[in-house]
């Protein structure tokens, strides 16, 4: 077996239905397994899957897990050479899973892999970046729409590619479509499953970096993903999950000191847009740093993942 495929779904149907249909085509030559996780969806999520498509592995986990625990599940009954976690808001192109496969497949000590995503437009979005460090969100403040800061100065936690930015190492990539090779997945272990949604895959990376293996990203296949429409199911839940998610991966390795002060230059930086969006009539945007930089003042985020 060339490739297991992993996807969770929570209420998301449609989605997961364009994306399935997508991956026969996608893995080319490959010989995969495909294993979806619901996470007790009500929109019957699970039915369809039964129903429509018969040689997928359908695991029911009972209730909303969130992202790493459910694809934790999923984990040990996989038996490809590589691992491919998938999220259900995306579609994969002819062969672009069989040319990401190849790729890391290709390379010694990749930990793992992922492509350029590209929304529904075509334009590349959010496809990795560096591991967050408060200086990020100060140089932020400084400098809001990165238009004087150059070199190292301009990085920022996220990566959006250019078309013709090559293939590289990063520090972490996005775990939209995230591909793991089986000897990496045995030396660094499962997703932290104190990781509800976001980060876990931040988090996994930086383990993996930490043993010795580097992170890829790869310019030769690109993916289709509908940023946020899985999320956009939970509402308000994403902002405060995030921000409890961030401040784990802060905690967990940078001490939990260190949350204070990543605290304090967030609240510089989405402070400092929300202003500037002010004034230039972006009354939309400005409201949203706005609920960012409000947060910051709580020191204890509560959320409930929705039923």
């Amino acid at each position: 077996m060339d490739l297991s495929i992993v996807i969770v779904s929570w209420n998301t149907h449609d989605l997961l239905r364009d994306c399935l249909l997508s991956v026969p085509e996608a893995c080319g030559s490959l010989t995969c397994e495909i294993f979806v996780v619901d996470n007790a969806s009500a929109d019957s999520t699970a039915e369809m899957v039964a129903r429509d498509f018969p040689h997928v592995r359908l695991i029911e986990s009972g209730g909303n897990l969130g992202f790493a625990r459910a694809n934790n599940l999923a984990l040990p009954h996989t038996s490809g050479r590589a691992v491919l976690l998938l999220n259900p808001d995306t579609v994969c192109p002819p062969a672009s899973l069989a040319r990401l496969f190849r790729f890391a497949m290709g390379k010694e000590q990749v930990g793992a892999a992922a492509p350029r995503l590209v929304d529904g437009d075509g334009r590349p979005v959010i496809s990795g970046g560096w591991f967050p460090r408060a200086s990020h969100h100060w140089l932020g403040f400084l400098d809001p729409r990165r238009m004087w800061l150059r070199g190292p100065l301009a990085d920022r936690i996220t990566f959006i590619p250019g078309r013709d930015e090559p293939s590289r190492p990063v520090e972490y990539v996005t775990g939209a479509c995230f591909l793991i090779p089986r000897p990496a997945l045995e030396t660094v272990g499962p997703l932290d499953d104190r990781f509800f949604m976001y980060f876990e895959e931040t988090d996994w990376c930086l383990r993996a970096r930490e043993a010795g293996l580097e992170i890829w990203y790869c310019a030769e296949t690109e993916v289709l993903h509908l940023e946020g429409r899985a999320a956009e199911q939970a509402g308000s839940f994403s902002l405060l999950q995030f921000q409890k998610s961030y401040r784990l991966f802060v905690a967990k390795h940078h001490g939990p000191r260190a949350v204070w002060w990543f605290r304090l230059a967030q609240w510089a930086e989405y402070g400092g847009k929300s202003l500037w969006r002010r004034m230039r009539g972006d009354k939309d945007l400005a409201a949203a740093y706005a609920a960012r930089a409000k947060l910051q003042l709580t020191k204890e985020i509560s959320v409930e993942p929705p039923a």
